[in-house]
């Protein structure tokens, strides 16, 4: 049983590298305003591939070992080889830290992807890093005493014991973040976090409890979802000037029928001429305020949908637009009667 379950982790983690490298090719294809992006997906590819790699080796000194089991640490004296036990261990801890460095990699990656605030990091130095640091040390002490010690397994559960309460309390940190964004914004469009906890979460809980190793794949599983519900945006979005095509409004009316959205004006932007679009489009993305969505009705016109209920908002935006760019505007408001499928419907 214990062979079976070796070999079965060395498979999961060589589907994790295949997996890996596979979103690597496809980040190419992004366009040059998501390189931000593609770089934090980079690191966390990058990070699990190594995490797999490590694991791999660890199967693989378990296997050289054969029947030695975690509850013979500490006694070098009944292994033959002893340097597939120290090998063993060190990929052990170095696998349970990087799961830690991971962790604070995507606390880093919220901050920026929620808050546009690369810095939360750094201005919470101690709060955020902290946990780290005690992991660095926790990995450093207890390889050695794992494998010298007599009290070596006790070692070993009390390290794996720190290492996940350290992981909870980066996950517990991660939910503050977005509860706080869900408070300040409402509902995250193109981003769903769970497909991304659970998956990591259960791959990182079924190694830790039934030392089956799922904890790369799993990840590497969570990624992917992640990155994929992500880029999602990018096929509703026009290559050439950033706003969204027509399809965005089937997406639109699906998030309407679950009460996730709510528009209730709209301001009309037309062009004298097609060409005039590439440019037009970069001053507008500069003047217009969140939660707007800025939809190519036709080659000379942009409807711009939002959630302002009086005209005086909407006018001061339009105003702004003209003044720096020769473009006919208008703008209206959804009528008591109307519901916002019908709404949509009238000025789309």
């Amino acid at each position: 049983m214990n062979t079976v379950r070796l070999y079965v982790s060395f498979g999961a983690d060589l589907l994790s590298v295949v997996l890996l490298i596979g979103l690597l090719i496809s980040m190419r294809k992004l366009p040059v305003e998501k390189n931000r992006l593609k770089r934090y997906f980079r690191n966390f590819a990058g990070l699990v591939l190594l995490m797999a790699v490590i694991h791999l080796l660890k199967s693989y000194a378990d296997l050289r070992l054969e029947s030695y089991m975690i509850e013979n640490f500490g006694t070098l004296s009944s292994v033959d080889d002893p340097v597939w036990l120290w090998t063993e261990m060190a990929a052990a801890f170095c696998d349970i830290f990087l799961s830690t460095v991971f962790l604070n990699m995507w606390i880093s990656f919220l901050s920026w992807f929620l808050f546009d605030d690369r810095d939360f990091i750094r201005r919470k130095f101690w709060f955020g890093f902290t946990p780290l640091i005690i992991s660095a040390v926790v990995s450093a002490v207890s390889i050695p005493m794992a494998v010298m010690s007599k009290m070596g397994f006790i070692i070993f559960v009390i390290a794996v014991c720190i290492f996940f309460i350290i992981r909870i309390f980066y996950f517990l940190l991660a939910l503050w973040l977005l509860n706080e964004y869900k408070k300040q914004n409402g509902y995250l469009r193109f981003f769903n976090p769970y497909v991304f906890f659970v998956p990591v979460f259960a791959g990182w809980l079924i190694e830790d409890i039934v030392s089956w190793g799922f904890s790369a794949l799993g990840t590497t599983i969570g990624i992917i979802c992640l990155y994929i519900t992500i880029i999602e945006e990018l096929r509703y979005r026009d290559p050439d000037t950033g706003f969204y095509k027509m399809n965005f409004t089937g997406y639109l009316r699906d998030l309407i029928q679950k009460g996730r959205y709510d528009p209730c004006s709209a301001m009309i932007f037309t062009l004298d001429s097609p060409g005039e679009m590439a440019g037009f489009s970069g001053i507008l993305k500069d003047l217009l305020p969140k939660e707007c969505e800025p939809i190519i009705h036709s080659d000379r016109e942009v409807v711009v949908l939002t959630s302002v209920r009086e005209k005086g908002p909407l006018v001061m935006v339009m105003e702004d637009v003209k003044a720096v760019s020769e473009v006919k505007t208008d703008c209206t408001l959804k009528k008591k009667t109307e519901t916002a499928e019908e709404f949509m419907e009238r000025v789309l």
